[in-house]
């Protein structure tokens, strides 16, 4: 643990936009001497409480000055909140020197969707600014035994709440200027 340095981690993107959609393709670099968990799978759940991995998915919401930020990670627990299975954002290995491809999907009206459910911090503007590309990731760390799902490339890593809440990092990708219009 604590192998990683301040611009090991990196993210590029390119982002196709059509009237219907907004394509992300997406690549996460570890140039150091670390492995980690790259939190890059989200997943849907059915109103039986079945979660299905959707690696396209992505939170989504407005910054200021119009900035749209796209964004896999494992997040916080709304304060005061009470939940029985906390929102988990899936893992992948990334090991040291290696890199991992993705995508993500947007609608062509952007939209906002936030973990929990948690309402947007600004109103839809006509026009967004740009896109930020953002990932949560962690030091792979013999104290945390993760459990495996799925098989070939549909496998995603399931780690416990506690350690990835405490180990969790951010990496971004640069600003991107893109004027898509959102969903009123």
């Amino acid at each position: 643990m604590g192998v990683l340095k301040d611009g090991d981690v990196s993210v590029s993107v390119t982002w196709e936009v059509t009237e219907a959609w907004v394509l992300g393709r997406y690549r996460v670099t570890n140039a150091g001497k670390a492995s980690l968990y790259l939190f890059d799978r989200l997943y849907q759940t059915a109103p039986s409480g079945a979660r299905t991995v959707d690696a396209d998915l992505a939170w989504r919401w407005l910054e200021a000055d119009g900035v749209y930020r796209v964004a896999k990670f494992v997040p916080q627990v709304p304060v005061g909140w009470k939940v029985e299975s906390p929102e988990v954002a899936y893992a992948r290995a990334l090991p040291a020197g290696g890199m991992l491809e993705g995508a993500v999907l947007l609608p062509g009206r952007l939209d906002q969707a936030l973990p929990y459910g948690v309402a947007p911090p600004l109103a839809p503007v006509a026009k967004i600014k740009g896109i930020v590309l953002s990932f949560g990731f962690a030091e792979i760390d013999a104290a945390a035994e993760p459990v495996v799902l799925g098989k070939g490339e549909a496998q995603v890593l399931s780690l416990p709440f506690d350690w990835l809440i405490t180990r969790q990092r951010m990496v971004s990708s640069e600003f991107v200027p893109l004027a898509v219009a959102m969903q009123p």
